[in-house]
């Protein structure tokens, strides 16, 4: 019997914070700091205030004005039922930094100032032209993008040396890749890569394998595939050769990756199409610059996953080869790296999936393999051998993926080791 009243006083409890909360709004949330909770009731309430608004100007009829009521209701009630099971929970979500008064202070700027603007600019005649567009000053990007433009042509003209040694570097090394896959005869090729796949990853990888090599050279794709994989191969080599120990310098430094994770995003956002740029301004066309663009967007992954696996190599572990009086870099070749194996090969992973996926951007300036033929079936609008042509790159894909991965043990096999 005592448990009935308990109920009650919850549910007025519950019933009372519902109402204060719908009633305060965006500002209930604001009081007690649940910022997520506050920007979706304020964007959903300035929304049906500029409907309701709207409506009312200009006699948008009864429709309109119910939207943009119900678009109200539903924001603060959406308020209320959060601060209801907050309050049933016993949870107490405030920011230990800005609580109580100082929160909804700022809730009520930003309340009355984000409200003014939005409501000012959608429902004024003739809205301020600084507000309605970015005030852009005039001829910033005519003069910046010439300075680009006097950078490179400055660039072209005095380290012409410089470009020409690493193009013939690069064709040197794709030639060589390319007369290994392409020039082998197709049987001891497809025997190499079936032994690889059993040994790395087990006999189902092997049979995969075996019906992706099959595939491609039953539907005359295994030219352009060796060709294609010889790019990603000499693509992925230098990933390696760069990404590897840079990730050892961002676990090691955290300068290097205050200064080297900027630099990764911008490599990681950037359209593929604009790693072009640089690459045919540098180097023209071919397959050179086919390989520099592949490495700039393929390399941030090897990158931050060495990093990501060195970091993660158990504190105990390093102290304990300390303690036998093992150096930095024994503590790095016998300790961390054997360690970090998973992360890195996850990386390799990754890196050969990107550079996958840039086989048919870097065929628009001359990189030639599979991607060719999916652009030329584009430009003759071909459906069919586009079709035949993603797939085989996709199935270069996962036969890669297949063999990178390598054995992935059983939950019951882990349980008993």
């Amino acid at each position: 019997m005592a448990e009935q009243p308990m109920h009650a006083a919850y549910a007025l409890r519950g019933e009372g914070t519902f109402l204060r909360a719908f009633a305060a709004g965006p500002l209930w949330a604001a009081w007690h700091a649940m910022w997520g909770v506050f920007a979706v009731s304020a964007i959903a309430e300035v929304t049906g205030l500029v409907v309701l608004a709207d409506a009312l100007l200009s006699e948008g009829g009864a429709g309109a004005i119910l939207l943009g009521l119900a678009i109200i209701v539903a924001a603060r009630a959406f308020v209320g039922l959060v601060a209801t099971v907050s309050i049933a929970r016993g949870e107490r979500r405030r920011d230990q930094a800005l609580v109580g008064s100082t929160a909804a202070l700022i809730g009520v700027a930003v309340t009355i100032f984000g409200y003014g603007l939005v409501l000012y600019r959608f429902l004024a005649e003739a809205p301020a032209a600084w507000l309605a567009k970015f005030p852009q000053p005039g001829g910033w990007d005519v003069a910046t993008a010439q300075m680009f433009d006097n950078a490179v042509t400055w660039m072209k003209r005095n380290w012409v040396e410089f470009f020409d040694a690493i193009t013939a570097t690069l064709r040197a090394c794709l030639n060589f890749i390319e007369t290994v896959f392409v020039g082998t005869p197709w049987p001891v090729v497809a025997l190499v890569a079936l032994l690889a796949a059993l040994k790395l990853s087990g006999w189902r990888a092997m049979i995969f394998t075996a019906a992706c090599l099959a595939y491609l050279g039953l539907f005359g794709f295994w030219d352009k595939s060796m060709a294609t994989l010889a790019l990603v191969a000499t693509s992925v080599i230098i990933c390696l050769v760069i990404g590897l120990p840079l990730g050892i310098l961002c676990a090691k430094s955290r300068k290097a990756t205050i200064v080297l994770e900027p630099v990764l995003d911008v490599m990681q956002t950037l359209p593929t199409f604009v790693y072009l740029i640089p690459a045919v301004a540098f180097f023209s066309i071919g397959k050179p610059p086919g390989v520099i663009a592949t490495v700039i967007f393929a390399l941030p992954p090897i990158v931050r996953l060495t990093a990501l696996g060195i970091r993660q190599v158990p504190k105990h572990v390093k102290e304990a080869a300390d303690a036998f009086g093992a150096s930095p870099m024994q503590l790095l070749m016998k300790v961390e790296l054997p360690l970090a194996v998973p992360s890195i090969r996850v990386g390799v992973n990754q890196t050969i999936m990107m550079c996958l996926s840039m086989v048919v951007v870097a065929a628009m300036i001359g990189a030639g393999g599979l991607g060719l033929d999916v652009i030329r079936s584009l430009q003759m609008l071909k459906t069919g051998q586009g079709f035949l042509a993603g797939i085989a790159i996709v199935l270069c894909a996962m036969m890669l993926d297949r063999m990178v991965r390598g054995r992935q043990r059983r939950p019951n096999e882990e349980t008993e080791n």
